[in-house]
């Protein structure tokens, strides 16, 4: 434990973790009894690179960027157990006459260090490298060691038609590794999704990595039916069964790290199924609100939503855009001891201590409207739903607002002002929308510029115009702040807005990436939500009662002080965090989108 805080201590000291986080990371570091770097890493608190540099440099010793496998020698470095290597991430490189070299990710591991000395018998030099390199180099040399084969260099000559199922294959074995190493490579590449496609000569497999999808390998089409078979033999699903979709899961520890993987097939016309495979790491750590990438401004609004004795928080977005990553920030943010908190989810994606959840399983009747009804009955204070799909969870979810509960929840929907009419075309009755809902949240997530390969660039005239970085527009949101009575500019807030700084007359600096080896050649590494908040107040609740479309909503919550999506992103652009194209692809404005000034008698004087 004293290692572990003079860790956290020394990280504090250089600024790469807040004082203020390091409390709350050792409680979790007790409790789960993991690594506090652990933790560090997976919360994206620190970059593995920034902190192998600081803990060499505490050390005073070199620190190395990369590490070539081919370069380490497999006869020495394997003398070493490979749980040992993994457990303390350090491997080792060569030996010579006077001393054995290895590289590691905590130089102050003296236990591990001393433990290579006695087992070599000769003094340890040590070199530091990011711990995922160290873990990924490690998998590559203990697997070159035990020999293991790849299906790709099975005898490409056989039958391509062959139809012979994993059960009596004699290619079994190599299977199960090719099957196990997609998961490891999925893992190491940060990938949230597995596509396994049949193709009329191959088999593709794609990883989606921040939001795209990659090509990452291809083996031959006479294979097909043993992958198949042995992942749905994993996943619990009939094998016999090739008419049908089906869905199943599998849990599985790679590298050391939990994984909750969501397996889905379809049939295909081409006779073979299509899988799908999602991945959900269940040994990280939960991101808390303020890591979601608010602004100063919409996190503090969003905090004080959520803090709310009773009333309806929507979350509103596509699939794959963090809504559930924000509900379950939510949650984290104000889960108390003297709060009683239910989830009703399909599936329970992380499990968080002090929090009932439910996995609903419409198979058996257990709905998302059912296990709300029940919560109902359990005296809860605040109630998280996984999405609003029918009238029957809206209206259930409405009534328990009503009675002082409050609710959180999803739904589907491009903006947040377009969750009023949906849920109006579900059966809500306006005048109990206006009583119930305080706040609609609609996202996007756009992928984060490598802050290793990124460069500078002037901002050309059509980004700004498309930014909406423009003159008319910079003032009528200097204009939002004179309006009485506006919700949307809290005065616990006083950092200043880029979007009201910038300065129209001169020509910022945007950034774009090259690619480089620490964001696999993408120019991107990692994602951060856009945001758009609607409150529901004085000024929203006459247009709820009088059905209005989207788009006059929309307007109205912009000119009272909401930043809509592409605003959120001009910011994040403005602060060198993204590129002009992710925000334009993850936004759309048109014509009825609030790109004009306010009307001049809302602007006060000096302004226009």
């Amino acid at each position: 434990m004293a290692e572990q805080r003079f860790l956290g201590e020394l990280l504090a000291r250089r600024g790469l973790v807040p004082a203020d986080k390091l409390e709350s990371l050792w409680a979790i570091q007790r409790e789960r009894g993991v690594e506090l770097l652990d933790l560090i890493i997976n919360s994206n608190l620190v970059d593995e690179v920034a902190l192998g540099r600081a803990l060499a440099e505490e050390a005073q010793l070199p620190f190395v960027e990369r590490i070539d496998p081919a370069e380490i020698v497999t006869s020495v470095a394997t003398r070493v157990p490979i749980n040992f290597a993994k457990t303390h991430r350090v491997l080792v490189v060569r030996e010579d006459e006077q001393a054995v070299h290895v590289v590691c990710s905590d130089p102050f591991d003296t236990q591990a260090l001393d433990d290579l000395r006695v087992i070599f018998d000769k003094p340890v030099e040590a070199v530091v490298g990011g711990r995922d390199r160290i873990e990924d180099a490690i998998n590559r040399v203990y697997e070159k060691q035990a020999g293991e084969e790849r299906l790709e260099s099975d005898d490409a000559n056989r039958d391509e038609e062959a139809t012979s199922d994993i059960l009596d294959s004699d290619d079994e074995a190599p299977v199960i590794r090719w099957v196990n190493s997609l998961f490891l490579q999925a893992m190491k590449e940060r990938a949230s999704d597995i596509h396994i496609e049949p193709e009329e000569k191959e088999v593709i497999v794609r990883y989606r990595i921040d939001g795209e999808l990659y090509v990452a390998r291809r083996a031959p089409r006479a294979f097909m039916n043993s992958i198949i078979s042995r992942i749905k033999i994993e996943s619990a699903l009939n094998i016999a069964e090739k008419r049908l979709p089906q869905d199943g899961r599998i849990t599985k520890r790679i590298a050391g790290k939990s994984f909750d993987i969501r397996v889905s097939t379809i049939p295909t016309s081409r006779g073979y199924e299509r899988i799908v495979m999602r991945l959900l790491n269940k040994s990280s750590v939960l991101l808390d609100l303020p890591d979601l990438g608010f602004s100063p401004r919409e996190y503090a609004l969003m905090d004080g939503l959520i803090r709310r004795p009773d009333g309806i928080v929507l979350v509103t977005g596509p699939t794959g855009s963090g809504k559930t990553t924000t509900l379950y920030a939510c949650i984290n943010r104000i889960n108390q001891p003297n709060l009683n908190i239910l989830t009703a989810e399909d599936p329970v994606e992380y499990e968080i201590q002090g929090i009932h959840q439910v996995h609903v399983q419409p198979k058996i009747g257990l709905t998302f409207a059912g296990a709300l009804r029940a919560f109902l009955r359990q005296d809860p204070d605040i109630v998280m739903v996984g999405e609003i799909r029918d009238h029957e969870t809206l209206e259930i979810a409405i009534n328990a607002s009503l009675t002082g509960h409050l609710v959180l929840s999803t739904i589907h929907t491009n903006d947040a002002a377009g969750a009023i009419t949906r849920t109006i075309d579900l059966g809500a009755e306006p005048f109990l929308l206006r009583s119930s809902v305080i706040g609609i949240l609609a996202q996007r997530l756009v992928r984060i510029i490598c802050q290793n390969c990124k460069y500078p660039y002037p901002a050309e005239d059509f980004e700004l115009e498309e930014l909406g970085l423009t003159e008319e527009r910079v003032r009528a949101r200097i204009a939002r702040r004179s309006l009485p009575g506006t919700r949307y500019f809290p005065r616990t807030v006083v950092e200043p807005d880029p979007l009201e700084t910038f300065d129209i007359r001169a020509r910022p600096t945007f950034y774009k990436a090259r690619g480089c080896d620490q964001c696999t050649n993408t120019g991107f590494s990692g994602r951060r939500g856009i945001y758009e908040l609607m409150l529901v107040d004085d000024a929203i609740g006459p247009l709820i009662l009088r059905k209005a479309d989207a788009r006059a909503i929309k307007r109205m919550a912009w000119e009272q002080g909401m930043d809509t999506l592409r605003d959120d992103g001009a910011r994040k652009v403005l602060a060198g965090r993204t590129t002009v194209e992710e925000v334009l692809a993850a936004t759309q404005e048109d014509v009825a989108d609030p790109i004009v000034p306010l009307p001049v008698a809302v602007v006060p004087a000096g302004v226009a």
